[in-house]
């Protein structure tokens, strides 16, 4: 049981006859502070344990309860989040006998339910969804991952990918071709549109993928007419996996 500071003080009279109720009131305070507690919940109980009536203190700690039956021994329940449940006996009392209590109730670590945070799919995350969804030839960061730390520059990255509907070429001036058409593919870094060729370090790719000339006007119109290759740089919110290499 924890410590319980009870001021009982007597501040009617006792008449003989039957009156309403009994009234129990007084003040919530911290055992460390000596300040109120408010919105502390004060049932009275009967030895087995019936409800006889209850009440919740105010910003000044003060507490009132009606207690609809007389001439028996209760029992007050405090109770409070972040505090340890008081307990007390109060002896049988006559008719229209009002009491006052000062109530000290020891502070405790408040203990709540788990909670789970979720955040939303970050924007790369999202871009990923939506490049599978669209049918597109996906690398996803798992694979380009395995592959990134070996190839020195994006052409020996994708020649690692080994995609067989790409011509890749043998001299820097030279673009990527698709074998379909034999035509230069266009490359985009996180939607902008750069053209035959761009600077891109490996190290930097979350993800990748293919388009082919359909594929490709309908995302990037007239700017990438013969196919893409659509790049999306790693960020700082991406889970990306470690490459085997760089656990």
């Amino acid at each position: 049981m924890t410590r319980l500071a009870l001021i009982a003080i007597l501040l009617g009279h006792v008449f003989a006859g039957h009156a309403s109720a009994q009234v129990v009131r007084g003040v919530v305070r911290s055992g460390t502070s000596l300040l109120p507690i408010d919105l502390a919940t004060v049932t009275a109980t009967d030895s087995l344990g019936t409800v006889l009536g209850s009440g919740v203190s105010n910003g000044l700690g003060e507490f009132q309860v009606d207690v609809q039956r007389t001439g028996v021994f209760l029992v007050l329940h405090v109770k409070r989040l972040g505090f340890s449940e008081s307990r007390a006996n109060i002896r049988p009392l006559a008719n229209t006998d009002t009491v006052d209590f000062e109530i000290l109730m020891n502070e405790v670590a408040a203990l709540a339910d788990a909670v789970v945070v979720s955040a939303e799919p970050s924007l790369n995350e999202q871009r990923l969804s939506e490049a599978h969804r669209r049918g597109w030839k996906v690398y996803d960061p798992a694979i380009v991952a395995t592959h990134r730390d070996r190839a020195s520059d994006f052409i020996q990255l994708l020649r690692s990918l080994g995609n067989p509907s790409l011509i890749l070429p043998r001299r820097v001036t030279d673009c990527i071709r698709a074998t379909r058409n034999n035509q230069c593919l266009t490359i985009v870094i996180d939607n902008q549109v750069m053209g035959p060729s761009a600077l891109i370090l490996p190290s930097d790719i979350y993800f990748l993928a293919i388009l082919g000339a359909s594929d490709s006007r309908i995302q990037f119109g007239d700017r990438a007419p013969y196919g893409a290759i659509a790049i999306y740089t790693r960020s700082r919110l991406d889970r990306y996996p470690k490459s085997p290499e760089n656990p």
